[in-house]
C-alpha cells in the first residue's frame, strides 16, 4: 500500500480492512493507482460493514470524495447501511442475465442496480455506494458479477476520471484432457476413441466461434504395470488431434503436471494428485522441464502458463516455474490479476449459481474489464448435472447432456475467448497504462477501453483519439 503523497492513488482502504484485497484488485483492474493508507479528498474509500461509519464520516468531512461499502447477510438499518434481508431464488438482472442462489438485498437507499428479487446495490447520502456482497469474494463467484457493473456506474463520476478497461475477452480452460495417470489409477479414464470424438467436437466448436480453448495437459501416463509412458502412448489419436488443434490455432496448451499423480504415494497404494504440492525446487524443475519438452515436441508449442493440479504449489514449484519464465495459474482472489510470475484465475467454482445454460454473466464480467476464466473438467460436468436436477430443469438437463458447457461457450456473444499467452500480453500491456487526472497514457495497451464520467458505455481508446 502507498501513502497519501502518491500522485495517482484514487482508492483508500482502512488499515487492516477485509476489503483491502478488493480495493487493490479494483485499483489494478481499472488503473486507479496505488491503494492509499490515508484518506485523500480525491479518493474513494473502500471497506466493509465494520468501516461503514468511519468511511461515512470521512465523506461528510470532505476527507474522501466518496465511499464503497461491502456488506452481506441480513441486518437492521444502521447509518449509512440500509436494512438488509436474504432472498433465495432466481435473480433476473438487466441484460437478461439470470443467476440462482441466495442473495443479500437492501430495503433502503437509492437503488443503483436491481434484479427481479430486489436491490443489490444502492446509493446512500449521494456519495456512498453500498454493495450487498462480501468483499473477500465479491466478483470471484459468478453470483457477484454485478458488483463490477455497479462500481463502473459509480466510480467515474465520483472520481471525476475515467476507468481504463481491458478489452472484453475471456480465457476458458479444459483440464485433464485427454486423461491423466490419476484417472487411470482411479479406473475412471476413458478410451482413446471416446476422447478423440470429444476433442474433434471441441475443435469444430471453437473454430466456428473464432475462439481458442486452453487445454491443460499432463506429459505422462501409466502402463497397465504402472510404468511411466508418454501420454501419446495411451491416447495416441487424441494427442494427435490436440496437436493438430494447436497447429490450427484452435487449442493452446497449458502445462498441467508430469503425471498428475504422486508416484511415491501410488507405490504406497494411495492416490495423491497434487504432485507438485511438496516438491523441492530441484525436483519440481526436473518435472517441469519434462512437461515443457514434451509439449513442445509432441503438441508443437511450449506453454506460456502452468497450473499445478488443484493449485497444489510448493514454494519450490513456484520458484522452478519462475526460473523457466513460466507463469503459474493461481486460485481466484480479489487483487491484481498479474503479479510477477503469478496469473490469477478470476472465477471460483465457475458455473455455480448459473441458471440453466445462461452464460451471460461471463460476457457482463468481460464488459466491465474482468476477463472470465472458467475452468472445466469431468467432475464439473457432474456438478452441473446435479445443479440442473436440483432445479428440476429437465430441458436444461437434456440440452447439457447433448452439448456440454465447454462446447457451448464459443457461441456466447459479447467477448472473445483467447489463449493464455494472448491474455498475458494484454495483462502486461494493461499495467503500462497511466492516468494523470483525466488524461490517459496507454503505453503498449492499444486495445484498452474507457468508461468516462457521465455514464456512457465503454468505448475503445482508439475511438477516443488515444494511441499506444
Amino acid at each position: 500500500m502507498s501513502g497519501q503523497g502518491e500522485e495517482d492513488g484514487r482508492l483508500y482502504a482502512p488499515t487492516g480492512s477485509a476489503a483491502t484485497g478488493a480495493a487493490t484488485g479494483l485499483a489494478w483492474l481499472w488503473r486507479l493507482g496505488p491503494v492509499l493508507d490515508e484518506p485523500d479528498p480525491r479518493a474513494v474509500g473502500v471497506g466493509d460493514a465494520e468501516e461503514a461509519a468511519e468511511l461515512s464520516g470521512l465523506v461528510r468531512a470532505g476527507r474522501l470524495a466518496g465511499a464503497v461499502v461491502f456488506v452481506s447477510g441480513p441486518g437492521p438499518a444502521s447509518a449509512p447501511l440500509p436494512e438488509r434481508r436474504l432472498a433465495t431464488g432466481v435473480a433476473a438482472f438487466d441484460g437478461g442475465v439470470r443467476l440462482d442462489g441466495e442473495f443479500t438485498l437492501f430495503d433502503g437507499g437509492e437503488p443503483l442496480l436491481r434484479s427481479s428479487l430486489g436491490t443489490h446495490a444502492a446509493i446512500v447520502d449521494r456519495r456512498i455506494l453500498v454493495l450487498a456482497a462480501e468483499a473477500s469474494s465479491a466478483w470471484t463467484l459468478l453470483r457477484g458479477y454485478w458488483t463490477l457493473e455497479a462500481l463502473a456506474r459509480f466510480l467515474p463520476d465520483v472520481l471525476e476520471r475515467p476507468l481504463v478497461l481491458l478489452p472484453p475477452v475471456g480465457c476458458v480452460r479444459l483440464d485433464d484432457v485427454p486423461g491423466t495417470a490419476q484417472h487411470q489409477a482411479q479406473g475412471d479414464d476413458h478410451s482413446d476413441s471416446r476422447q478423440l470424438r470429444r476433442i474433434r467436437s471441441l475443435s469444430r466448436a471453437y473454430r466456428r466461434g473464432n475462439a481458442v480453448l486452453n487445454v491443460a495437459v499432463a506429459a505422462r501416463a501409466l502402463s497397465p504395470e504402472q510404468a511411466e509412458l508418454g501420454l501419446e502412448e495411451v491416447w495416441p489419436r487424441s494427442v494427435a488431434a490436440l496437436a493438430k488443434g494447436v497447429r490450427d490455432g484452435v487449442f493452446e496448451p497449458v502445462g498441467h503436471g508430469y503425471l498428475h499423480l504422486d508416484p511415491e504415494a501410488l507405490a504406497r497404494g494411495e492416490i495423491e494428485f497434487r504432485e507438485f504440492a511438496r516438491l523441492d525446487e530441484e525436483e519440481a524443475g526436473r518435472r517441469i522441464d519434462a512437461v515443457l519438452a514434451w509439449q513442445e515436441q509432441v503438441l508443437g508449442r511450449r506453454p506460456a502458463t502452468f497450473v499445478a493440479p488443484a493449485w497444489g504449489y510448493s514454494e519450490g514449484t513456484l520458484a522452478a516455474a519462475a526460473a523457466r519464465s513460466l507463469h503459474s495459474w493461481r486460485r481466484p482472489e480479489p487483487g491484481p490479476l498479474h503479479h510477477g510470475w503469478d496469473v490469477h484465475e478470476t472465477i471460483d467454482s465457475a458455473f455455480r449459481g448459473l441458471r440453466g445454460l445462461d452464460y451471460g454473466a461471463f460476457a457482463a464480467m468481460a464488459g466491465a474489464g474482468l476477463p472470465p476464466t472458467p475452468v472445466l473438467h469431468g467432475g464439473l460436468f457432474d456438478l452441473r448435472m446435479g445443479q440442473l436436477r436440483a432445479a428440476r430443469d429437465l430441458p436444461g438437463l437434456a440440452r447439457l447432456f447433448l452439448r456440454r458447457d465447454v462446447v457451448r461457450l464459443p457461441a456466447l456473444r459479447g467477448l472473445r475467448w483467447i489463449g493464455a499467452g494472448k491474455l498475458l500480453a494484454l495483462l502486461r500491456a494493461h499495467e503500462s497504462v497511466r492516468v494523470d487526472g483525466a488524461e490517459v497514457r496507454l503505453g503498449d495497451a492499444a486495445e484498452a477501453y474507457l468508461i468516462e464520467p457521465g455514464g456512457a458505455p465503454p468505448r475503445p481508446a482508439r475511438q477516443l483519439g488515444l494511441r499506444a
